[in-house]
């Protein structure tokens, strides 16, 4: 082995030893850090503090933990939020929350800030996944009938590729399908109506009970007590969600927030051993959604 890939190796494993030791306060916060300069929030009046703050959290070590660089997120990321009013989206919200959560994790328990944050981690995550299965099943009528997913696919450019792949559709029956959907075609009972296939018809019902599984499971994990050892498989649903929904869904911004916040909590009922395990875990994730963002269905068709 040459001298250079020797001494790769070797930064490698140093790199990996080092995000093996890094407490999971801190993984927390530097890939939330990296979700804002990836994924800058907000205007003109919001953005540029937000990405300077970020950096300043991430270039100066001091910085890291101190509250006021917390507290100016969360009042960033909160004015993100009323200036967008009614229009935020549910990203939005969560990453005040968060931002939220570590300013009074790092003001209230300084000593010991790390075990407040995982607390809050848990609970949101799993009331936010919680929240998301209520809604599907009790408040949205067409969400379990799959009309959600089918118009959803159709409709929403981002799901192009991915539509056309794994529904089995030509780009000319794609187009005539996403006319149909969005009002730009013949009248509704016309008699040239586009026929739904088959194959896109059942993606769109096994897409709606997949959803419902995965994330009914993350809110039942993540909200049971950290002391039970079926909690133990909260981490592995988090992540098997965010690799399996953010290849489709290109909202990496949320997958990454989502990540981070896991992070936060993954050392809760473990022994070292799996809690390094699970840390490279998160890792990894956040490393493959970054992916995502560039090899996405449509670019790869």
């Amino acid at each position: 082995m040459s001298d250079a890939a020797a001494r790769t190796k070797g930064g490698f494993r140093r790199g990996l030893a080092a995000i093996k030791g890094m407490d999971a306060f801190e993984l927390a916060l530097r890939p939330t850090l990296v979700d804002l300069l990836l994924r800058p929030v907000g205007g003109w009046t919001v953005r540029p503090f937000t990405l300077a703050l970020a950096a300043l959290g991430l270039l100066a070590p001091g910085l890291l933990r101190a509250p006021v660089l917390w507290l100016g997120l969360t009042v960033l990321t909160g004015a993100r939020v009323v200036l967008d009013w009614p229009l935020p989206d549910n990203h939005a919200y969560l990453l005040f929350y968060w931002c939220l959560a570590v300013t009074l994790s790092l003001t209230l328990t300084p000593g010991g800030p790390g075990k407040t944050l995982s607390l809050n981690a848990r609970l949101l995550i799993g009331l936010v996944f919680a929240f998301s299965v209520l809604w599907k099943l009790a408040l949205s009528p067409d969400f379990m009938n799959g009309t959600f997913f089918g118009v959803t696919m159709l409709a929403d450019p981002r799901f192009e590729g991915f539509t056309r792949v794994a529904g089995g559709l030509s780009a000319e029956g794609y187009d005539a399908l996403r006319e149909f959907v969005l009002g730009a075609a013949v009248p509704y009972g016309a008699a040239d109506v586009p026929e739904i296939p088959p194959r896109l018809a059942a993606l769109s019902h096994f897409l709606t009970y997949w959803t419902i599984t995965i994330e009914g499971g993350v809110a039942v994990f993540f909200l049971l007590p950290a002391r039970l050892a079926a909690s133990k498989l909260r981490d592995y649903l988090l992540v098997i969600f965010c690799v399996t929904t953010y290849a489709v869904a290109n909202v990496d911004g949320f997958g990454w927030l989502l990540l981070a916040m896991g992070a936060a909590q993954a050392g809760e009922g473990r022994g070292e051993k799996e809690k390094n395990r699970v840390r490279l875990l998160y890792v990894a994730a956040f490393l493959l959604v970054i992916f995502y963002r560039y090899y996405t269905f449509s670019r790869l068709l």
